[in-house]
């Protein structure tokens, strides 16, 4: 079983609810959703009546936790509760506010039986900027190894996975050095996943962890050329249109060409 892992908090129910949608439309039939928070009884509520829906149609477990620790969990803390309150054998990282692919757990999936891994991350991402309706696909291949992959697109096995930091952001990028450590010393193999972006969009709607300017970084930084876009259009066209629930219109700039995607529905 794989274990979608899913941190939240209040004013996000919206992002939430396509999060839980997207889990609901994997072809992975071996899976559940864990979600975490550390929200009031009234957001609990909030989460129950977004789950509750997909109860008689989903074929998966989704569970949800509410943290009652004191001092309030940081982000790092949460994700340790969700990773032993697991029931897979394997974790997949599942933000709440980003969108995955129906087949995103398929292809990762199959990159660590095929390659004999223990953890798989995606090599690149599409990264939407919500606001502007903006698309660019991104590739990490060229980012200084061993970190040349998207940290947040991890599929591990439970048993391997570091303990994440206590800390409110960036606790994933000490967890991934502690990964490629072990990787580097033989104990285990790393499928870094090429050409599979497509299954993750990596979304920014103005109240991410990291402000609008670091996410333009990313974007200047990692967007592919135009000339590699032009002969992955018509793949990203029929990937975005499978997206369940549909993705609104969508605008990728190739060169001087202005190349929109609509989803169905």
């Amino acid at each position: 079983m794989i274990s979608c892992v899913t941190i939240t908090q209040p004013g996000r129910a919206r992002l939430l609810a396509e999060a839980v949608a997207d889990f609901n439309a994997q072809t992975f039939a071996d899976r559940e959703l864990l979600i975490v928070h550390d929200g009031d009884a009234a957001f609990d509520a909030e989460i129950a009546a977004i789950v509750t829906p997909h109860g008689s149609s989903s074929t998966a477990p989704i569970r949800v936790i509410k943290a009652t620790r004191a001092p309030r969990p940081t982000l790092g803390e949460l994700r340790n509760i969700a990773t032993r309150d697991a029931a897979g054998d394997w974790i997949c990282q599942w933000d709440d506010d980003d969108r995955f692919h129906p087949e995103r757990l398929a292809v990762q999936w199959q990159a660590v039986l095929s390659q004999g891994a223990a953890f798989c991350f995606l090599v690149d991402q599409l990264h939407w900027f919500e606001g502007t309706s903006e698309l660019f696909w991104e590739d990490w291949q060229d980012e200084t190894y061993p970190l040349n992959f998207v940290q947040g697109s991890v599929l591990a096995r439970r048993n391997l996975l570091p303990s994440y930091p206590g800390i409110v952001r960036g606790e994933d990028t000490p967890v991934c050095w502690q990964i490629v450590r072990g990787a580097e010393n033989g104990d285990y193999k790393i499928a870094r996943l090429r050409g599979a972006g497509w299954s993750y969009l990596y979304r920014h709607h103005g109240k991410n962890a990291w402000d609008e300017p670091h996410h333009r970084a990313i974007s200047t930084a990692r967007a592919m050329s135009p000339a590699r876009l032009q002969g992955r259009l018509h793949l990203l066209q029929a990937r975005l249109a499978e997206y369940q629930p549909a993705l609104p219109a969508l605008n990728m700039q190739v060169g001087s060409m202005v190349a929109g995607f609509k989803g169905r529905g």
